[in-house]
């Protein structure tokens, strides 16, 4: 992703963030601010790993597992973490704090300092230590940092609140929806309308009216979701 416009200030702060050499950064606040499309694309020259992180995740996803291959032989399959410790890529982290115990005590290490990280392969005893390059982008819908674990939080030393869309993330959708979109995204209760919503919105629109479209995807905010666009059309 490359930045050739002025960036919002929590994006702004991100690239300075990475520019300044730090690893783990956690990306927080608001959904559908597109946090995790930008992490996976945010200043990188390979594809990064990501995982989301819920009760039912287990080691497998994080370090790999064996897996069944030909002649009925296991062959074994690195999880997206380790693939990332080995090429250095980076890894986006959705909503660590929904893995269960055990998991996020694997991702904890995995995570932690690159004096402290190493993980061992149960078959042939390798020792494994994170690549140079290696980082991770964690996001997470939570406002308040402090309901995040303590050990968690350690080791993500910045934490940075997205509180509007990437311009990036914003050429996504038609020219016209952009100012809205990027204006409603840290709106309070009904009033915040995220990425994803936009984006169905103006899926919708190339076979239905604007009227029409609006009804389904808005409901009661249609007519001022609306008026914001034309006004946000005549004043750009």
């Amino acid at each position: 992703m490359t930045i050739t416009e002025t960036l919002p200030q929590c994006w702004q702060d991100v690239a300075d963030a990475v520019s300044a050499g730090i690893k783990n950064i956690i990306l927080f606040g608001p959904p559908g601010t597109g946090k995790t499309h930008t992490g996976v694309h945010f200043e990188t020259t390979q594809p990064a790993q990501r995982v989301v992180c819920n009760e039912d995740m287990t080691a497998a996803d994080v370090t790999g597992c064996f897996m069944p291959g030909p002649d009925n032989q296991f062959i074994w399959n690195d999880g997206a973490v380790l693939k990332a410790w080995k090429s250095g890529a980076r890894v986006v982290a959705d909503e660590i704090d929904r893995a269960s115990g055990d998991v996020l005590s694997l991702l904890l290490a995995m995570f932690d300092s690159p004096e402290s990280a190493s993980w061992t392969h149960p078959s042939t005893g390798e020792v494994f230590r994170p690549h140079a390059d290696f980082s991770v982008f964690m996001t997470t819908n939570v406002e308040d940092m402090d309901e995040l674990p303590t050990a968690l939080k350690d080791r993500f030393p910045v934490a940075i609140r997205i509180n509007q869309p990437h311009p990036t993330a914003l050429l996504s959708l038609s020219p016209d929806l952009r100012q809205a979109a990027s204006l409603s995204a840290d709106r309070r209760g009904e009033e915040r309308i995220s990425l994803r919503t936009w984006k169905a919105f103006d899926q919708m629109r190339k076979s239905l009216d604007d009227e029409r479209a609006a009804a389904l995807i808005f409901r009661n905010m249609a007519h001022d979701v609306l008026d914001a666009i034309r006004i946000n059309a005549v004043t750009a």
